[in-house]
Formats: C-alpha cells, structure tokens, sequence
C-alpha cells in the first residue's frame, strides 16, 4: 500500500446469470491500421496468453465457462470477456506477470511511463487465490473493469496505478487481504477515473485513493470491512485532493484489520480522510460504523502521514446521513479550520456542532 502513520448485491444475481457465448465471426470495426478486429475464443484448460500474444490490438478474447491458469500479461489495446462468474482464473504453472515484476497478479495490464497501454477491458469473469492482485493496471489508459468478481486475493482486488481515465464498474470485491477492494492511485491527476456501482466486502479497505487527484465515485455498497472509502495524502509531492464521492452506501464498516509493514491498525470507519483536499463527500449513506481508534467514526478528517502530516484541507461534507457510527458520526480532527460540513443528518459530532 505504501503509506505510512501513526454496486450491489444484485451483481451476484447479474453475474450467475450470464451464460456462454457462443464463438462469433469477426467483427466489423477496423482498427487504425485498417485491420479488421477478430475474436478468439479459449477453452478451459487452455492458454489465455497464447491467444494474447497472437491477437492484434482490438481484438477480443472470449473465454468460456470453466478454469484458466491467470498470470495473463496485457500490453496491447485488448478486450478479455468471460462468461459470467463461471469463468474462473486462479494461479497455475507459468505466471507471466512475474517477467514485468508483477508476479502473484491474475491479470496484469502493464504500460511505462509515457506510453500508456490504452482501452484494455477486462469484464465477466471472476478472478481469486492470487497471491498479490487480481485485476491490476501500472500506466494504463482507459483501462475498463466491469463485471469483476475478485476475490480472496492477497493485497488488491483490483487495482490501478499510474493511470488515467479508468473505469471500475459493477464488480465485486471480497475478502482480498492486506490492502484494497478497489484502488486508484499514485497518479498527479487520473483525470475521471470512475469508480461506481461496486460493491466491496471483507477487505482491509473497500476503496482506497491514495496519492491521487481528479476520481469520481459513486453508487458503491462499501459495507464489512474495515474502512469503507480511504482518501490518502501519503506525503508525496502533489497529495491527494479533487475527488468527489456520492451516493455510497457505506456501512458497518466494523472489522479489525493489524498494523503491517507501514499501514496503521484499522477499524470502524466509514469514510477516512487522511489529509487530502478539495474533495467533495456528498449524499452518501454512512452508518454503523463503529470502533475505537484515533481514527473510527462515521465521517473522520484526519492529519496526512508521516513525515509531513498534512492537514486535511478545503474539503466539503455535504447532505450525507451519518447516523449509529461511534465514537462520533462526524469527526474533524483535520489540522485545518477550512473544511465544510453542510447540511448532514447526524446525531454525534467531534468537536461539537457539525451536526
């Protein structure tokens, strides 16, 4: 995670109901080269790399219901559709990630900096049991993730960082271990990243935006984990700031998560504000929420971390429903006298009168 301090239910019913798609002649659409776009279609058992290195950019990769060895290693613009929930990837005999320094990660969709891999979408499949990430985009562009479950991986569900204009949709992210459901991150401004109608349970965060400007999230169930929505200013140059969250349902964010490596103990937070500024945190639903650190409550602005700690500043919280969060529904402990609380339905308050 790097830093250092003191969608609905209903997609499960979406994803099961999807059913194999049968092989499809070639598409229409010409890429830039004037090439005519093609599908290939893999088969459980066989190699979804294969049909990745032998595709054009804009092609389609189409897999069928069953288990496929991950590891995949995207570097092209490349579409990745399985079947609904049924089409499975989990660790098996060759990890391509690993050859770029992303090993552990079920599908990895690696740029460099400058050159951005661009229109990667990965969507209706599941992807778990992988020991670091399951989704994950390093210098991406329009990097499209829809339909996703992730599940039980080691660190991030699915993840992307140094990237601009990615879009998170309808994908769910459960039990993923030491970091992050979801996560935008370590990008000046990632120009609209759009994080909306997912759902994250049972992860160390829901979503965490760290070291990042310019992200849109809403219409999110982040419930069940141990903070629901984490906005960081880690202290690199350029913080964190500019994002807009809205219309989440986030609650009963109760688990206990231990310190390990840099990354503070955590529980019973709704939304954490951890320095950052000008974001905006509106509309949302932000309910029993409860724990016991410095940091648990409904709604809390907190200091950035180490070595700068940075006040949480110019940040607005506006119309949201804090109720049953303890110790207190709204709690500004920014460092700052420049935030807004406008207009919220709460009962509890550190200092008082922000209700």
């Amino acid at each position: 995670m790097r830093w250092t301090t003191a969608g609905s239910a209903g997609l499960v019913a979406v994803l099961a109901g999807l059913t194999p798609f049968a092989p499809a002649a070639p598409a229409s659409a010409q890429d830039t080269a004037g090439h005519r776009s093609r599908t290939h279609v893999v088969r459980p058992g066989h190699s979804i790399q294969a049909a990745v290195d032998r595709a054009r950019p804009g092609d389609t990769i189409r897999l069928l219901r069953g288990t496929y060895d991950g590891g995949v290693l995207v570097r092209k613009r490349l579409t990745i559709r399985g079947a609904g929930d049924k089409t499975v990837l989990r660790p098996g005999r060759k990890d391509h990630c690993a050859a770029v320094q992303w090993a552990g990660t079920g599908i990895c969709v690696i740029g460099r900096a400058g050159h951005p891999v661009q229109g990667v979408t990965v969507k209706d499949l599941t992807v778990r049991k992988f020991a670091k990430n399951g989704i994950f985009g390093h210098f991406t562009d329009r990097l499209g993730v829809e339909g996703v479950l992730a599940a039980h991986n080691g660190e991030y569900g699915i993840s992307e960082f140094n990237s601009t204009r990615g879009r998170f949709m309808r994908n769910w992210a459960r039990d993923n271990g030491d970091e992050a459901g979801l996560y935008v991150g370590d990008i000046a401004d990632a120009h609209g990243t759009v994080v909306a109608g997912n759902r994250s349970t049972g992860n160390a965060v829901g979503l965490l935006v760290r070291h990042a400007r310019n992200v849109k999230v809403w219409g999110n169930d982040l419930v069940g984990n141990c903070v629901g929505v984490a906005l960081v200013d880690d202290s690199q140059k350029g913080g964190q700031g500019n994002t807009t969250a809205w219309k989440n349902n986030i609650s009963k964010n109760n688990r206990q998560c231990a310190a390990h490596e840099e990354v503070p103990p955590l529980g019973g937070t709704g939304v954490l504000l951890f320095g950052g500024d000008h974001n905006v945190i509106k509309k949302n639903v932000v309910k029993d929420n409860r724990g016991k650190l410095p940091y648990s409550g409904g709604i809390v602005l907190f200091r950035g971390t180490p070595p700068l700690n940075r006040p949480a500043r110019d940040n607005l919280v506006l119309l949201n429903v804090a109720l049953g969060n303890a110790p207190f529904d709204l709690v500004d402990a920014s460092g700052s006298k420049s935030n807004r609380f406008r207009r919220n339905i709460c009962r509890t308050s550190q200092p008082s009168g922000l209700c």
